[in-house]
């Protein structure tokens, strides 16, 4: 039976459950290898999200960030071990920059050459005219993707795409980002209860690996300046710059933010995120959020700030409301939302994103 290879170092919670959906679809037809880092099976992550995939692993990386040599090398000796029809490398931004030059040298003795896609999780689809930052990076790539394409060291790549952009791609295809959540905001009552949350409190929720890039404070300030009676919810693992932050406020503030700190597995915090509010989001990062997808699959509203992609995906799904990234621009749209009860999910005009398209995109199976 041939194989699928799927390359992803990095044991987090958003890269091995990008690396589940896809293999689920391949293992209907090839068996599935994942090649990792060493000591990621004991991982919290891949127990969350791998220990039921019908895959097989080996820890061939040192590091969570190998270099483009070494995910080559790895490569190749998969393909002279076995029958490998295609390589996916789930992250593959970083090993984009010298595939081009180092895999056709480490590739190209074998005895049959396999398929190479290649998945970007940073590469603007949609740009102004304006945005030219955004235009040099994915000039930059399309041309790397071009060069490695040129050489028959790469077959196929696919970028994270907002769940509003029904676009196929050219060059990059557009594999939108999942919106899948195991719980519901029906149930928000229960789900408080079994989470010791209080259940007479509106909560704005803030998930994921807690750092200062998802802005804490500003969320906090903005709460403040929304004018309605709200905590903050931080779900997550929190990191030292945070924190310091919460260990320096006020005891005023401080009794106003709840923190669950540490590891959520999947079905945690999607039930962490479907007990809330409002989920708030905001990151300069111009890209999809797997958190705001959970969010719109569990029918909880967003407030957004600090991305074009997701203000546009917003409008298209009808989830939330798009803010400026100050206290008062994040306050006013929160305002809007909480202190009218809860904003009512509009009915989408896209349909929903899935983890099988998502890796029917990638792996070339839609069609595109």
């Amino acid at each position: 039976m041939p194989m699928t290879v799927l390359v992803e170092p990095h044991p987090s919670g958003h890269r091995f459950q990008a690396v589940a959906n896809v293999a689920l679809l391949a293992a209907r037809t090839s068996d599935v290898l994942l090649l990792t880092s060493v000591g990621a099976t004991a991982s919290e992550e891949f127990a969350a999200y791998l220990s039921d995939v019908p895959i097989k692993v080996e820890e061939r990386f040192a590091a969570i960030l190998p270099s483009t040599r070494e995910q080559a090398r790895a490569i190749a000796q998969a393909c002279r071990a076995g029958d490998v029809a295609t390589v996916v490398l789930m992250d593959a931004d970083q090993a984009l920059k010298r595939w081009w030059f180092v895999a056709p040298r480490v590739l190209r003795r074998l005895p049959r050459r396999p398929r190479v896609v290649f998945m970007l999780t940073r590469y603007p689809a949609r740009l102004s005219l304006t945005d030219r930052t955004g235009w040099k990076l994915r000039l930059s790539k399309a041309i790397l993707v071009l060069a490695a394409m040129a050489t028959g060291s790469l077959h196929r790549v696919a970028g994270f795409a907002g769940r509003d952009d029904l676009t196929r791609g050219r060059l990059v295809k557009r594999a939108r980002d999942p919106a899948v959540c195991l719980a519901h905001s029906r149930d928000r009552a229960r789900l408080r209860a079994e989470l010791g949350l209080p259940g007479n409190r509106s909560l704005v929720g803030i998930f994921g690996v807690l750092t200062d890039r998802k802005h804490a404070p500003l969320v906090l300030g903005a709460i403040g300046a929304s004018g309605c009676d709200a905590d903050l919810l931080l779900a997550g693992r929190v990191k030292p710059d945070v924190a310091a932050w919460l260990d320096a406020l006020p005891d005023a503030l401080r009794s106003r933010v709840i923190v669950r700190d540490g590891f959520l597995a999947n079905a945690t915090l999607d039930a962490l995120v479907a007990s809330v509010d409002v989920v708030a989001i905001a990151m300069t990062n111009n890209g999809p959020s797997g958190i705001m997808g959970k969010a719109l699959a569990a029918g909880v509203p967003v407030v957004s700030a600090g991305s074009t992609v997701r203000a546009r995906e917003l409008a298209a799904t009808g989830n939330g409301e798009a803010a400026e990234l100050t206290a008062a621009g994040l306050g006013a749209a929160l305002g809007r939302i909480l202190c009218r009860g809860g904003a009512p999910v509009r009915p989408p005009r896209v349909p929903p994103a899935t983890g099988e398209s998502f890796a029917a995109t990638l792996l070339g199976l839609d069609g595109s």
